[in-house]
């Protein structure tokens, strides 16, 4: 074991320093504060410091420098929430437990956006557009939020409209699967005591799997989001918030390709059915035959 003994006169040169960098400790305390975060987890604003429940509380500025457009990209910064997304279903899960791929059943992990519950895995793929924050709640939220969410809450809330302008406009072009992405807000006062906020977005994508059999590109992607939100203060105790919203998200084919299928004269048989027109081909190579399948979603 080895003691290290600093001489008297070293020692008080050190403080002098660490004095003379932070005179005062209300300096330091300022230095190094931490950013507060409010969240709703519990209906009504509170510090997440103060919120009884395990709670992951993104911002959107944070969302849009990490260029997160959608829920799935959320896993990567939110612990024990992962999102799967298969040529069947979307499967939505909060440490391990989920609903499965039926698209029937309401999940065990709720959405809801500004309070309004989405029951279905499928609306999982909206796109995010403009938010302020996303909060996810883990465990059942059964009192608060729906009886249904026995795994935890996905809670998105959307931007406001603010008392001063600003405005942002986006693009993204990429040729290789021709996706095009064009977001455009603008936001602030109308009135005195009234501001509003518009958001709009459009992205189409051709998709990264080859159809053999129709000859295009899956899956094909087109969507489109309008918002427009009004704010109204009406007194010192009383603001209405109004928004309305209309978006859709349609897929043409799906990211599925058959592979070393079960019986090895399927293919045979499909091809002797159709006199031809229909052939499997079972290698892993982003091809893939089917004759057209769809999903159009509106919100």
């Amino acid at each position: 074991m080895s003691v290290s003994v600093f001489p008297k006169t070293a020692l008080s040169m050190a403080v002098l320093s660490i004095a003379a960098v932070y005179p005062s400790s209300n300096l330091l305390a300022e230095t190094f504060a931490l950013e507060e975060i409010v969240v709703t987890a519990q209906k009504r604003e509170e510090s997440l410091m103060d919120v009884p429940i395990s709670v992951s509380a993104v911002g959107g500025e944070k969302m849009a420098e990490a260029g997160i457009t959608e829920l799935e990209g959320m896993t990567a910064y939110v612990p024990n929430l992962t999102m799967n997304q298969t040529g069947i279903g979307t499967i939505i899960a909060i440490r391990g437990i989920s609903s499965g791929i039926n698209q029937g059943f309401e999940q065990s992990v709720g959405q809801y956006v500004d309070g309004v519950y989405y029951g279905r895995a499928q609306l999982a793929r909206a796109p995010f557009m403009d938010l302020d924050r996303v909060e996810v709640l883990r465990g059942p939220q059964s009192i608060l939020f729906g009886k249904n969410s026995i795994a935890g809450a996905i809670s998105m809330h959307t931007a406001k409209p603010t008392d001063e302008f600003e405005g942002s406009i986006t693009g993204l072009y990429e040729p290789d699967h021709g996706e095009q992405d064009v977001r455009l807000v603008l936001s602030g006062p109308l009135t005195d005591n009234l501001s509003g906020r518009l958001a709009i977005l459009d992205r189409t994508i051709d998709g990264y799997y080859d159809n053999d059999t129709l000859d295009r590109d899956e899956s094909d992607e087109d969507v489109s989001v309008i918002r427009g939100s009004l704010r109204w203060d009406a007194n010192d105790d009383l603001t209405v918030n109004l928004k309305v919203e209309d978006g859709s998200f349609d897929t043409k084919g799906r990211f599925l390709e058959v592979v070393n299928p079960v019986g090895a004269s399927y293919g045979g048989v499909l091809s002797a059915l159709t006199g031809g027109a229909y052939t499997l081909e079972t290698n892993q190579n982003f091809k893939r035959q089917s004759n057209g399948d769809s999903s159009e979603n509106d919100t």
